[in-house]
């Protein structure tokens, strides 16, 4: 179940990534390098926070059946066996913190396309399938789902003097290219390519950034 999850949220990523890549059309010319490189530095690096949440380990939650859980009973009279407390000492306490956060990185559209995994649930009926929402709240609590498994470990580490604008860029639409690694393999670099569009005033990520 757990895979097959993962194999949604990984298709959905994908889809998304690529319909950012697609909508680019001919507008005016893109800017110069110099002119947007400290916001998408900006973006970049206010992501990695928020790529926890989105396909990461996800926000501290108290887990069910240790040593703790058995002598309070936190949850008693709770049946739905898939979700966990998140604790009250997690970086957000919200769905309207998290999607603050979200919305301050990456652009309206590809939020949107990952707000429904996170909060809502996805299902298919030709797969027989169903995915429930990562993050949940009701009146009193936040809760995270247990059948969702991480889809990156550690953090994206890039070299922002290597990077440069690329082809299917213009004015309001930006292809950039950049060198990275990861912090778990340091050693192996390699070429990534991320997506920004410019709206309400300034530019966001439109492609994921892990």
């Amino acid at each position: 179940m757990k895979r097959l999850i993962s194999l949604l949220l990984i298709v959905l990523l994908l889809s998304s990534a690529l319909l950012g890549l697609s909508s680019c059309s001919a507008s005016e010319p893109a800017p110069d390098i110099d002119e947007v490189y400290d916001r998408l530095v900006q973006v970049i690096e206010a992501s990695h926070e928020v790529n926890v949440l989105l396909f990461g380990a996800g926000l501290p939650v108290y887990p069910r059946g240790d040593a703790e859980d058995n002598l309070v009973h936190r949850y008693y009279g709770i049946s739905d066996e898939s979700r966990v407390f998140v604790t009250p000492y997690a970086k957000y306490g919200s769905i309207e913190e998290m999607q603050a956060a979200i919305a301050a990185v990456y652009s309206t559209e590809y939020r949107a396309s990952l707000y429904e995994s996170l909060f809502t649930g996805y299902a298919s009926d030709e797969m027989s399938v169903m995915m429930p929402a990562r993050f949940s709240a009701d009146e009193k609590y936040l809760y995270m789902s247990q059948y969702v498994d991480p889809l990156v470990e550690g953090v994206r580490m890039y070299d922002y003097s290597s990077m440069e604008i690329v082809s299917y860029s213009h004015s309001s639409k930006l292809r950039v290219s950049i060198s990275s690694y990861t912090d778990k393999y340091p050693d192996q670099w390699k070429t990534v390519y991320l997506s920004f569009v410019y709206e309400n005033g300034d530019w966001y990520l439109d492609s994921p950034s892990c």
